[in-house]
């Protein structure tokens, strides 16, 4: 089976037949005369010619009448924006935020998803002071457990290779002064608890 139905510029090859009518449903069945756009249903077709080919809805428009028809069928609805569409499909139809609302108008040629991609990453605005903190602290055990000069260097105990240099014993693991680093930033004890004061067990403030 042989596709040469536009927007292709050369003929498109199919070995089953139903892997042409696949692709001849999602690619022509829902295709816009005019501006030869593609669209994945027929209500989002009809949308697409009522807001962009239609002069009577063009002319109500201007009129300050209410023109954008929502994308779900058999929803009645009809906004005075494209926003208090989205605005509408996202509140009462449950749509994703990340849809891709302009498909009446640009269609789905080259889209693989009508969910848009979205790739900022998330932080909570709480946690970057208290990681600036945890690596503050683990910098300064760091510092305390690597040697300052040349004499307390000397002064390290060594060890001997197995092939009978001598070798001088390496510095604190920097992971586990991480570690130190982050426990001691957390707090097991209430503040309103103390300890001792004359008789067992705990006391309150």
């Amino acid at each position: 089976m042989r596709c040469s139905l536009p927007p292709h510029k050369e003929p498109l090859g199919f070995r089953l037949y139903s892997d042409y009518e696949t692709h001849y449903h999602n690619f022509h069945t829902n295709r816009c005369i005019e501006c030869r756009k593609n669209f994945p249903t027929d209500h989002l077709l009809s949308i697409h010619i009522e807001e962009c080919h239609d002069p009577l809805a063009r002319v109500a428009r201007e009129k300050g009448e209410h023109t954008y028809s929502c994308f779900v069928e058999g929803c009645d609805r009809k906004c005075m924006t494209p926003q208090k569409r989205r605005l509408h499909l996202i509140d009462k139809h449950m749509y994703p935020k990340n849809f891709f609302f302009a498909v009446t108008k640009d269609g789905i040629d080259g889209k693989r998803s009508l969910l848009i991609e979205t790739r900022r990453r998330r932080s909570s605005a709480g946690s970057q002071p208290q990681a600036k903190e945890l690596r503050r602290r683990a910098n300064t055990l760091e510092k305390e457990a690597v040697p300052s000069d040349n004499k307390s260097q000397s002064t390290l105990p060594s060890t001997t290779a197995p092939n009978g240099k001598v070798e001088s014993e390496k510095p604190a693991d920097t992971e586990m002064a991480d570690l130190t680093g982050a426990m001691s930033a957390l707090q097991f004890v209430p503040p309103s608890i103390r300890f001792g004061r004359g008789r067992a067990g705990f006391s309150k403030r």
